[in-house]
């Protein structure tokens, strides 16, 4: 019995220890639940959550086959909320707590990120390198060339810290991944030759290569580097956000973020913000949105960056045909734009919370017809404009300004673009000019008042050949304006001297090239623009010394103007601009403060910054006539 007894028991002790799952079996389940759900999180976005649910694991099971799947998540988790400290100790931690994991190399690449995030750029390049000449997986590895030829492209690491790199990591594997990388990216540093001819140079280069392989598969978007710094990037992906955690304020940036002036002006706007922080310590966020030079694409940016972000100003968009549509949904939402380079007349006039920087065409007229007749007295006007909406309305705007200072315009002339031969728009001024010569005494009136009834017979004509006799010089026309671009005024300047039309000439901002100012047919000339390296005014100076010393490379005007749109942010923030509805009526009565391009404007009533230079050409050089001055003629009746 006692035997049957004790079989009995072992069959069912070793029937349940079959029957019940061991404790090893649980956690591997519920680690791997957890696991894809933290997962789940990351992929959709949900970074806070991704961080606590691989938080989480790490802590309850310390050791596990996930444990550094799970901890390389966690490093990316507390990247994508700017927690870099937090995140380079945890990719960095891999290393030692799991010296053997085949995510070593993907950790290297995201303490590079953070590294680069906090400004130690060598340290972060020596990262990429380790990556690069790395045994792991070639993709990944490209992606760290790609970062390589990033940072050398911008200037970001020099030739020597190439040279240690080498030193440190080999130097074949590193030249090659710098060229790799600085292949892949042809429109962000030379903005040339197509990326199929850079690509096929680098494979000729290297033809036996680490990363010729995937030069010959169809070449996948490069993945650029999110910078923190002010322009580090020449190139920002759809979406960067440029903020500490803990900003207090954000601001939105719309602009076409592959283009060259979209660049351009990202930067200035980086720029503005990291010379000008607020006094009061806090901090400011900047979320920037690519509309790819679309109106459809810039005002969903918008309609995220109030929605979603919650700014407190969008800076944008790059053209007028991208500002527009904004500028019609920011005054219902009652959020400012501040539109840095958009010149469309009339733009500032929408609603209350549309600022425009750039002068306008017609801010051009106005203000060169200031000068031509306040200033310099000039009675007897014509203008030759393009017929286009930039020629349209500065000649427009010149005509009405003239003649309600008193003067008058006595002809106006339209070429189309393209236009080479003006001659009949020429000859038109010039018998408007001829018919202000004073009349000359009649034949007849001399018999009767001086000869009386002798008659004098006319003398006989005279042959001449049409081609050889100089028309008559006009003198008559005190001022001249060309409105156009740099080569039409390039084609009209000869024409008009070769017509004998001797006049004043006067220009918009097309006149401001050298290329212009060195020929000699407009010498004397005089002509608006908002903006000028030859400046005197510090700020501009200041400007022009710090991009290029933060950048490396001279400035275009939408980088200043990017400037000047943050710059003036900043400084209605400071004057108690807290809140969206506060930092309209702090812009609107901003008055007058030192920029980039000069000098920033805007008061009640006259939200556009109309701010620009007097320019002239002397000897074969463009000079500073006047600082300049912002045309009073308000933005709205």
């Amino acid at each position: 019995m006692n035997r049957i007894a004790t079989a009995f028991w072992l069959v069912l002790v070793t029937h349940l220890a079959v029957a019940q799952p061991s404790s090893a079996q649980i956690g591997h389940g519920e680690i791997e639940t957890r696991f894809r759900k933290a997962l789940g999180h990351y992929t959709n976005g949900n970074y806070r959550a991704a961080e606590k649910g691989f938080q989480a694991l790490a802590e309850a099971y310390p050791a596990h086959r996930r444990s550094s799947a799970s901890r390389l998540m966690l490093a990316k988790s507390l990247y994508k909320l700017k927690k870099y400290d937090l995140a380079l100790k945890t990719a960095t931690g891999i290393y030692d707590a799991f010296p053997r994991s085949r995510y070593l190399l993907e950790a290297d690449l995201i303490a590079g990120d953070c590294e680069f995030r906090k400004g130690r750029v060598y340290s972060a390049a020596s990262r990429y390198a380790r990556v690069a000449s790395g045994r792991g997986d070639l993709r990944l590895r490209a992606r760290a060339a790609d970062r390589l030829g990033q940072l050398a492209g911008a200037g970001r690491i020099t030739d020597g810290d190439v040279v240690r790199l080498q030193n440190d990591f080999g130097k074949d594997i590193v030249a090659e991944a710098v060229a790799f990388g600085r292949a892949r990216w042809p429109l962000r540093f030379s903005g040339t030759e197509p990326s199929g001819q850079q690509m096929a140079g680098f494979a000729d280069r290297y033809p036996n290569g680490t990363f010729v392989a995937l030069v010959r598969e169809k070449r996948p978007e490069p993945e650029p580097i999110q910078a923190a710094g002010a322009g580090v990037q020449r190139t920002l992906p759809a979406e960067v956000t440029e903020e500490p955690t803990d900003a207090r304020f954000t601001i939105g940036v719309i602009a076409p973020l592959a283009s060259p002036p979209g660049k351009d002006m990202v930067d200035g706007v980086l720029l503005a913000r990291e010379l000008h922080q607020l006094k009061s310590g806090e901090r400011v966020a900047l979320v920037f949105k690519d509309s790819e030079g679309r109106p459809v694409r810039a005002i969903k940016a918008a309609q995220s960056l109030i929605e979603d972000h919650g700014v407190i100003a969008i800076i944008g968009a790059l053209t007028s045909a991208e500002t527009l549509p904004v500028a019609a949904l920011v005054g219902p939402a009652e959020v400012p734009l501040i539109a840095p380079t958009a010149s469309e007349d009339g733009l500032a006039t929408l609603n209350p919370y549309v600022f425009q920087v750039n002068a306008t065409p017609g801010a051009q007229g106005r203000r060169i017809a200031d000068y031509a007749v306040r200033e310099s007295g000039l009675r007897t006007l014509a203008t030759f404009s393009s017929r286009d909406p930039y020629g349209k309305r500065i000649a427009r705007e010149f005509t009405a300004r003239a003649e309600e200072s008193g003067s008058e315009v006595i002809v106006q002339t339209w070429y189309e673009p393209g236009t080479t031969d003006y001659k009949g728009q020429l000859e038109r001024i010039r018998d408007a000019g001829l018919a202000l010569h004073p009349p000359e005494i009649l034949t007849d009136e001399i018999d009767s008042m001086i000869l009386g009834s002798i008659r004098l017979a006319p003398p006989p004509p005279v042959e001449v050949d049409p081609d050889t006799v100089q028309p008559a010089p006009v003198h008559t026309l005190d001022g001249l304006l060309i409105a156009g671009g740099k080569d039409d005024v390039m084609l009209i300047a000869p024409q008009i001297a070769f017509h004998r039309i001797h006049s004043r000439l006067l220009g918009s901002d097309g006149w401001n090239h050298h290329e212009v100012a060195r020929d000699s047919y407009t010498d004397s000339a005089v002509f608006v623009a908002k903006y000028t390296t030859r400046s005197d005014l510090v700020s501009v100076h200041e400007f022009l010394g710090a991009f290029r010393q933060r950048f490396n490379r001279d400035q275009g005007i939408a980088a200043a103007l990017g400037y000047d749109a943050m710059t003036a942010v900043l400084t209605a923030i400071e004057r108690g601009g807290t809140s969206p509805r506060r930092l309209q009526h702090a812009l609107e009565n901003l008055g007058e403060i030192p920029g980039a391009t000069g000098k920033i404007s805007f008061s009640p009533g006259n939200r556009e910054n109309a701010w620009m230079y007097l320019l002239t050409n002397r000897k074969g050089k463009i000079q500073l006539l006047s600082i300049g001055r912002a045309d009073k003629t308000a933005s709205e009746p």
